[in-house]
Formats: C-alpha cells, sequence, structure tokens
C-alpha cells in the first residue's frame, strides 16, 4: 500500500496546477489516474466546482500565473484539499478543520458524504464545531494537551463535564 494516512488541513496548499493535479497529488503515484480522481472528486463534491469550469477537471488553476487560468473561492478550494485527502484511498483519514472555508449547505454535504462514503477506512476528524460530533463513533475531548473526556456523544452529554458544556453553548448559539 502506497499511503496509510489521507490528509486534508485547514491551512491547505493552492497549487497553480489543473484540478486534475491539484487533487491528483494527493497520491502522486497516481496522479494521471483519471478513474481515481473522478471517485475523489465525488467524494469531496468538486463535481459541481468543475461542472460550471470552461475545462472541467482539467482547468488550470491560477489566474495571475496564467492567461487561462481560474479562481476559485477559499471553500472551493478546501473541497480540492478534501478530494486530495481521499485520492489517497488510505485507511486513516486525517482531517483537520475539514469544513472552516465551507458554507453550512456544503458543510453538511461534507458530513453526509463522509458518513456514507467510509467503507473500511477510520476518518479522525479534528474540531471546535462540536454539532456534528454526534456522527462520530467516539469523541475525545483535548484540554491543554492532554484527553479530558472520551466516550460517545450520549456518555458525554450524560457525564455533564466540559463536552456537555461546550455542545450546548454552541446549540444554544443556533437556536
Amino acid at each position: 500500500r502506497a499511503c496509510y494516512f489521507g490528509t486534508a488541513f485547514q491551512d491547505f496548499n493552492r497549487y497553480a496546477f489543473t484540478v486534475s493535479e491539484n487533487i491528483g497529488v494527493g497520491n502522486i503515484e497516481k496522479i494521471n489516474d483519471k478513474s481515481m480522481i473522478q471517485k475523489a472528486s465525488q467524494k469531496a463534491n468538486v463535481n459541481e466546482i468543475t461542472d460550471k469550469l470552461p475545462a472541467g477537471v482539467e482547468q488550470q488553476l491560477g489566474k495571475d500565473l496564467y492567461e487561462n487560468g481560474w479562481d476559485l473561492s477559499g471553500g472551493e478550494w478546501q473541497r480540492i484539499a478534501l478530494a486530495r485527502g481521499y485520492m489517497s484511498e488510505a485507511p486513516m483519514l486525517v482531517f483537520d478543520e475539514p469544513t472552516a472555508s465551507i458554507d453550512a449547505i456544503e458543510e453538511k454535504r461534507f458530513w453526509k458524504l463522509l458518513n456514507e462514503g467510509l467503507y473500511g477506512e477510520t476518518a479522525l476528524i479534528i474540531s471546535h464545531n462540536l454539532g456534528y460530533a454526534q456522527l462520530s463513533d467516539r469523541i475525545i475531548l483535548l484540554h491543554e494537551g492532554h484527553i479530558l473526556e472520551a466516550g460517545t456523544h450520549d456518555e458525554l452529554l450524560a457525564n455533564h463535564g466540559l463536552y456537555a458544556q461546550m455542545f450546548l453553548a454552541q446549540k444554544e448559539v443556533y437556536q
């Protein structure tokens, strides 16, 4: 197996490559494998972006460097970074704030696709947004570099600890 970890960080790189190449660098040995790129694109909902681009998945990105280059929004770039993570086909996905630049509708779609699309992989999601934590099989709350609480969403709510306080505080903001 070439890759053991697929990653997508909130501080991702924006390469002045084509969309296809941007995704393909997630598994450099298969950068030209169009079927893998298509599969990763679907998981990250990049197809919605490429359907609007003049050259589709082969659109050159980098308007400042190329006459035919194209600029993307922060959320569109983040979806490409997520597709890089999926491109690895790794058994362990590590996503750090994977929806930080994505609007609420796309964020909901991301969590739905992630929840439906994990078959044999494990996903480690690092996030301050606890709204979607309840979808996780296990939650680990770190505080000052140490594990403070661990369990399911329901278990952590029942413990009435810091997780419950934080979850309820975030919930109040949205009600």
